[in-house]
């Protein structure tokens, strides 16, 4: 079995958010440019303070939601009700997510609802590198618990994009080859992706011997970068692992001279390669301008003190995500072993970890579901044309219940106080439950009128054996009644128009009104 040596292990973790925390900083000015920027180190005055990075905030959450619940506990219903308390950026997919969750509308059903605009963009995989320490050497544990993650603000190409880091983060604790991880992370998503093109699409311009400019235009030529952010800046990373050849400076700054959102491609490239190398891999004179300190920009912290509080430096951060993966690898036997022992990676380990049937199972799952707690199971709503509908339609409903002890065991399904002129059709089904899978029956509903944006029916659940059924609420969102408006403010990063109404605030004004 594969062994890390604890201390390697926590000096590649120190060295992961310290990369994260520098590429992050590096990036942080030129973020949303759409030109090739020409860097080569920090063009802000940093004073010891690194600039903040919601790339790192979600992920401090996140942690304390690990260290509450233990990793085999979180569920992306989970994940929502943390981020609803939690995440406070008013803009882009963290803001449909929290508009979703407050309708009713949950993980991973929020990500693929009122999100054309951003479902496919840069949310979720800059935050992949929690889950890649936590399962370390275990991609495919990684990519299921980034599935998990990314489901709340982004479906299908959004998704996969934080799969392929999380996969290829994973692995880089026990490989040292980044052409190998970047297989490991491909294996992990699908072929005819627009993600795996990109990735492709950088990894031939390097093979053909095209300077690193050259291989960005043709990714901005041949990938619409605004209809899949995440594919095209997934490529500017792969840009800046290939062409960085193994040196931190070259690597990073490479990221950023792509453009476009250059704090997380950046940021995710001083990750990786502070896995790769660990802290003391980072030469010094990147650290020592923005010291160890984190700064946030997107998180309510007042939600969190009254738990452990969020670790508040790179140090305290790195010692919580190795206690939380301790706990984790005691109850996994599919994560690599941590001990006092010399770090031990048999040959070959690396080949197994290219495997696809975890990665299989996850890109099998529904696009528009939500799951159900029930005191015996869990019960699956699935929307195959999706949770919108008009009146006077038919809206299809496939219903299920797994992950349950009880087999042979009839569940009967009985709509009820449905608003007037909707009905259920059938109007009460039955089918057999399974422990193995989930199982279920469909039930589709004739659309009446809508009194509110949304409406929720009311489902009851019979548990033969069981005297007192459980009632779920599903909703139903009328077509074209929500919109999340986007104008020409909100395209701007967060970030940048914190920016800005710091330094408006902070300016001298030259006239100043006369003092009565």
């Amino acid at each position: 079995m594969a062994n890390l040596n604890y201390s390697d292990y926590l000096d590649k973790i120190r060295g992961c958010w310290a990369g994260k925390n520098v590429g992050g900083t590096l990036g942080a000015p030129m973020e949303g440019n759409m030109a090739m920027n020409d860097v080569t180190f920090y063009t802000q005055e940093l004073n010891g303070v690194p600039a903040p990075n919601d790339d790192l905030d979600l992920q401090l959450i996140w942690l304390a939601a690990v260290e509450i619940h233990g990793l085999d506990g979180i569920t992306p219903r989970l994940l929502g009700e943390y981020w609803d308390q939690s995440v406070i950026a008013p803009c882009s997919e963290y803001a449909v997510c929290k508009l979703n969750i407050s309708n009713g509308i949950m993980p991973p059903l929020s990500g693929a609802t009122n999100n054309d605009k951003f479902k496919y963009s840069n949310g979720a995989w800059i935050r992949s590198e929690l889950w890649a320490c936590l399962c370390p050497g275990a991609p495919d544990e990684a990519i299921k618990y980034a599935y998990i993650d990314s489901c709340a603000d982004h479906c299908e190409e959004g998704i996969w994009a934080e799969m392929f880091t999380a996969a290829m983060q994973s692995a880089a604790f026990v490989e040292n080859n980044v052409r190998k991880l970047i297989e490991i992370g491909l294996s992990k998503v699908p072929t005819d992706s627009r993600l795996a093109g990109a990735v492709r699409s950088a990894i031939a311009s390097y093979d053909s011997g095209k300077a690193w400019n050259e291989a960005r235009e043709i990714l901005m030529k041949d990938f619409n970068v605004q209809t899949h952010r995440a594919a095209v800046n997934i490529g500017f990373v792969i840009i800046g692992l290939l062409y960085g050849e193994g040196d931190f400076d070259k690597s990073i700054c490479t990221a950023v001279n792509c453009g476009d959102d250059t704090d997380c491609t950046a940021a995710t490239v001083g990750a990786l390669f502070g896995i790769l190398k660990g802290r003391k891999g980072i030469p010094q004179r990147w650290l020592d301008p923005i010291g160890e300190s984190i700064s946030t920009i997107c998180i309510n912290h007042f939600a969190m003190s009254f738990l452990y509080g969020l670790p508040k430096t790179l140090e305290a951060l790195s010692q919580r995500t190795a206690h939380a993966a301790i706990a984790a690898a005691a109850s996994n036997p599919f994560i690599v072993r941590l001990s006092d022992k010399p770090t031990d990676i048999p040959p070959g380990f690396s080949d197994k970890l290219m495997r696809d049937e975890s990665a299989k199972r996850l890109l099998s799952l529904p696009l528009y579901y939500m799951d159900y707690p029930l005191s015996y199971g869990s019960l699956r709503v699935e929307y195959p044309e999706g949770v919108e509908a008009v009146e006077n339609s038919e809206l299809k409903l496939k219903i299920s219940v797994g992950d349950s002890v009880h087999v042979c065991t009839v569940i009967k399904l009985r709509w009820r106080h449905l608003p007037e002129g909707w009905f259920g059709t059938p109007s009460v089904g039955e089918f057999m439950l399974r422990s193995d899978c989930f199982n279920g029956i469909q039930m589709n509903v004739q659309v009446g009128r809508f009194t509110d944006s949304i409406e929720y029916l009311e489902l009851e659940v019979f548990h033969a054996g069981r005297r007192v059924p459980e009632v779920i609420f599903i909703p139903v969102q009328q077509k074209n009644a929500i919109n999340l408006t986007v104008g020409c403010e909100s395209e701007r990063s967060y970030r940048c128009r914190t920016r800005i109404v710091e330094r408006d605030a902070n300016e001298v004004v030259e006239n100043p009104m006369p003092q009565l």
